[in-house]
């Protein structure tokens, strides 16, 4: 096994056994608790500002420990606060067991990250970073639709499940490098500083839709359960349509990893920061099945482009550092806290208007404004500068 498969078949492994707690929670709430959506959207509230917290100190972890004991460490924590939600899966226990695994979990990705792109030149990071998109990907789908037969079966099982998935990922921790070295500030290919900066803008583009694109996400995980079940799905078919996605997701991870076209184009992030909002407002008022499912692939797919857009062109402006990849986490974490918060305000307002669904859109809809203008707006002003700059060299 190559030293990147080992890294990629961990990734795959940790992925499947984290989605199941961290999207399989939601479910689990509403069928064996009997959740409704203040309760789910708490949840997820207080469940991004661990992951807030837990992802920003990352590299701190990683510089104290090493990257492949912090592994280790981080790993074994969450084996053990899994083990005990599986013993007692309610009440505080439950929440409190699910807030410190999600903060273990943050805190552990940055340094997988790092680990994957550190010390490659900016096209093979562009690889190796699909590469891991794909591996990650795939298996969230499959976790969301496995979810909903592991519960309907065997309940707290679920936690147990994700325990032994991470037991296996484990193994594959021990043969990787201490600390991964980083690719020198004088290769050749590192980009130029002018380069860096261009970058830098797509950057805050991508992650001002993937921010938005998780807020929204994050609305959707903990009411998909709620609003499917009113519409008379049993837990297996709730997890299939959410599913859909993930495999939208997936899917456009896969073209972007077979080809550069999209680096450094303004016009693919233009588009994304409009197709988030449409396809999550298709899934949150579609009203079918078969709307939603469409709503969840296009959601699904454009926010996928952000996702792999933000960590690709934040790797390479920062020479695949753990820090880097802490901010990246971290800004994930925000949108974890965002969409929740956004959904509770609205559902408070709903009650003024007696209409709880609207109050939840108007309580969104300031998320969905961010990620369209925030998207929009550091590409309008890089085409500026380009062009003032171009009015400039001429006399030089």
């Amino acid at each position: 096994m190559t030293y990147l498969t080992r890294l990629l078949v961990f990734t795959s492994i940790e992925e499947f056994a984290t989605v199941l707690v961290q999207r399989g929670v939601y479910f689990y709430t509403r069928e064996a608790l009997g959740f409704g959506e203040n309760e789910n959207l708490l949840l997820a509230l207080c469940m991004g500002a661990v992951y807030v917290i837990g992802a920003l100190p990352s590299h701190r972890t990683a510089k104290w420990l090493g990257n492949r004991r912090a592994l280790l460490f981080l790993l074994a924590c969450q084996i053990a606060t899994l083990a005990l939600v599986y013993h007692q899966p309610r009440g505080w226990l439950l929440a409190v067991g699910f807030l410190v695994f999600s903060g273990l979990n943050a805190m552990m990705w940055p340094i997988v990250e790092s680990y994957i792109s550190v010390g490659l030149t900016p096209l093979g990071a562009s690889r190796a970073i699909g590469k891991f998109n794909i591996a990650w990907s795939i298996p969230v789908a499959l976790a969301v639709w496995a979810s909903g037969p592991i519960i309907q079966y065997v309940s707290a099982g679920l936690f147990l499940c994700a325990a032994g998935g991470m037991v296996l990922a484990m193994t594959l921790v021990v043969r990787l490098r201490a600390v991964p070295e980083h690719l020198a500030a004088d290769h050749p290919e590192r980009p130029s500083p002018e380069r860096l900066r261009w970058l830098s803008a797509l950057m805050i583009s991508s992650r001002s839709s993937m921010v938005a694109g998780y807020a929204m996400l994050f609305v959707l995980a903990p009411l998909l359960p709620v609003l499917l079940s009113r519409l008379g799905y049993t837990v297996v078919a709730q997890t299939a349509l959410a599913g859909c996605l993930d495999a939208g997701r997936a899917i456009i991870f896969v073209i972007m990893q077979r080809t550069q076209a999209w680096h450094g184009r303004r016009s693919i992030l233009a588009l994304v920061a409009i197709l988030i909002p449409i396809g999550f407002l298709l899934a949150l008022s579609g009203g079918r099945g078969d709307l939603i499912a469409v709503g969840l692939v296009l959601f699904g797919a454009s926010h996928g482009v952000s996702y792999y857009a933000s960590l690709y062109y934040a790797m390479v402006t920062g020479n695949g550092a753990v820090k880097s990849a802490g901010t990246h986490e971290g800004l994930v974490g925000a949108g974890f806290v965002l969409g929740p918060t956004a959904a509770l305000v609205g559902r408070e307002l709903g009650s003024l208007w007696h209409l709880a669904s609207m109050g939840i859109l108007a309580g969104v809809s300031p998320i969905v404004a961010f990620g369209a203008v925030g998207g929009l707006w550091p590409l309008l002003r890089a085409r500026h500068r380009e062009s003032e700059q171009s009015r400039i060299d001429p006399a030089d």
